[in-house]
Formats: structure tokens, C-alpha cells, sequence
């Protein structure tokens, strides 16, 4: 992953799903339909989260 200059999200409140960690925190979290990440996946060759993406707008 390519990280930015944003911090980890070190705890969540009921309702989000954790998506993505490191040894450092959580770096990727989703509630509803609103998505966080402390990583550019857009420049990464996974495709997950694209993926997880297009199905949460039923694409």
C-alpha cells in the first residue's frame, strides 16, 4: 500500500467495520456506505477494495 500522511484510527465506535490494519492501527474503515483509508488503494495492484466499493453501490 502507499501510505499519506494521515494518521491511524486507533479505536471505533459501534457500527464501523475495521477493514484493513498494520502493526500501527487500523488504516482502512467503512460505515454504511463511507469509506476511510490512511492509504492510496488507487495506486496499489490490489483490487479489493475497488471491488468492495462498486458492490456497496450495488455496481
Amino acid at each position: 500500500a502507499v501510505f499519506i500522511r494521515a494518521p491511524v484510527v486507533t479505536e471505533v465506535g459501534p457500527g464501523v467495520e475495521v477493514l484493513a490494519r498494520i502493526p500501527e492501527g487500523i488504516v482502512a474503515v467503512r460505515s454504511g456506505r463511507h469509506m476511510a483509508f490512511a492509504f492510496h488503494p488507487e495506486l496499489g495492484g490490489d483490487l479489493r477494495l475497488h471491488r468492495m466499493f462498486l458492490e456497496s453501490l450495488g455496481v
